[in-house]
C-alpha cells in the first residue's frame, strides 16, 4: 500500500518513519515506474551503458554528451518559480526555494565548455541569484580512462561553479549528504536535484531508482526538495514521506536522445506552456 497522498509528519516523528515508497500517489507512481522502465530498456541497460563509455563523440564520449540549451526548459520553469507563479496546493513555491542548493547529478564536465547545461543555469541572471549551483560527475570504478573527476582536477582551467564527486550509484543518505556538506548553509535550506539524461534516470534499474528517491527523501526529510528527474518535476514538501509529480518538461526536447531539437528552438519566444506541463491536481 502506498502512503496516502499528502501524508506529512512532524519533526519529532522522524525517527519512527520507514519510507517504503518513492511517490505518494498510486497513479503517479505507476506512470513514473513505467517511464523509468522504458528509459532503462531503451538507453540504460548494461550493453548500451558500456557502449556509451567507449563511443567517441565530439572530443569526448557519448556518456559525456550534452548540449547548450538542451535542458533550458528547466530554466523556464525555475524563472517562473522565482517569480511566484509556480504553486503547490495554492501556495507559491518561490519563498521555499529562494536560496536553495542546486545539485546537478552527472554534469558532463569534460564535454565542450564543460557542464554546459549547468552553465545555462549559472549564466541565467533570473536564476543564479536565487541558487547555490553545484555540478558533479563520477570517477568510473572500472575504467580508468573514464575517471572524469580526476581528469577535471588535473586540468588548469576550472568551471565557474563548484564540481563535486558523486558515486555512480547514489543509494544511501550519505551519497547525497557528503558531496553537499560544504555548501549547505543550515538545516532548513531547500534542495533542488537534477538528473536528466544522466546516471539515475537512465542507468539505474527501477528498484535502484526507487531506492535512490527514497534515500533522497530521507537525506532531506526536513527540507523542501525538488527533483528534476528525467522529464518529471518531482516535489517533496518538508516532512513528507515521498514525492508528488508537480509537472513535466517537454520530453520531445530535453530528453530527446535522437534529435537535438533544442538547437532549433527560439528560446527567447518559447513560452512556459510550451516548455512545462504542470500537474493541475496540485498547481492552479
Amino acid at each position: 500500500m502506498l502512503w496516502p497522498e499528502g501524508t506529512l509528519y512532524k519533526q519529532e516523528d522522524t525517527k519512527k518513519i520507514i519510507i517504503r515508497h518513492a511517490l505518494l500517489n498510486p497513479y503517479e507512481s505507476k506512470i513514473f515506474i513505467e517511464n523509468c522502465q522504458q528509459e532503462y530498456e531503451k538507453y540504460g541497460n548494461p550493453k548500451r551503458e558500456n557502449f556509451y563509455k567507449i563511443k567517441k563523440f565530439r572530443g569526448s564520449i557519448v556518456e559525456q554528451r550534452s548540449g547548450r540549451k538542451r535542458l533550458y526548459d528547466h530554466n523556464i520553469f525555475l524563472r517562473s518559480l522565482f517569480t511566484g507563479t509556480v504553486t503547490f496546493n495554492g501556495e507559491s513555491l518561490d519563498k521555499k526555494f529562494n536560496g536553495a542548493l542546486f545539485l546537478d547529478i552527472g554534469s558532463a564536465i569534460l564535454f565542450g565548455e564543460g557542464a554546459v547545461t549547468v552553465r545555462d543555469l549559472f549564466e541565467d541572471e533570473a536564476i543564479r541569484p536565487h541558487l547555490t549551483i553545484v555540478a558533479s560527475d563520477v570517477n568510473d570504478e572500472e575504467n580508468k580512462k573514464n575517471r572524469y573527476i580526476d581528469i577535471y582536477r588535473s586540468q588548469k582551467k576550472k568551471l565557474p561553479f563548484p564540481v563535486v564527486e558523486i558515486k555512480q550509484k547514489m543509494l544511501s543518505k550519505q551519497d547525497f549528504l557528503l558531496p553537499l556538506r560544504p555548501y549547505l548553509k543550515d538545516e532548513t535550506q531547500a534542495i533542488i536535484l537534477r538528473s536528466a539524461n544522466s546516471g539515475p534516470d537512465l542507468y539505474y534499474t527501477v528498484p535502484q531508482v526507487l531506492l535512490h528517491l527514497r534515500t533522497a527523501t530521507a537525506a532531506f526529510f526536513e527540507r523542501d526538495l525538488l527533483y528534476l528527474f528525467n522529464k518529471y518535476i518531482l516535489y517533496k514538501p518538508k516532512y513528507a514521506l515521498g514525492f508528488i509529480i508537480l509537472g513535466e518538461i517537454d520530453p520531445e526536447v530535453g530528453i530527446n536522445h535522437r534529435n537535438p531539437l533544442w538547437e532549433d528552438i527560439d528560446w527567447d519566444k518559447r513560452t512556459f506552456n510550451e516548455a512545462i506541463r504542470l500537474n493541475r491536481h496540485y498547481s492552479n
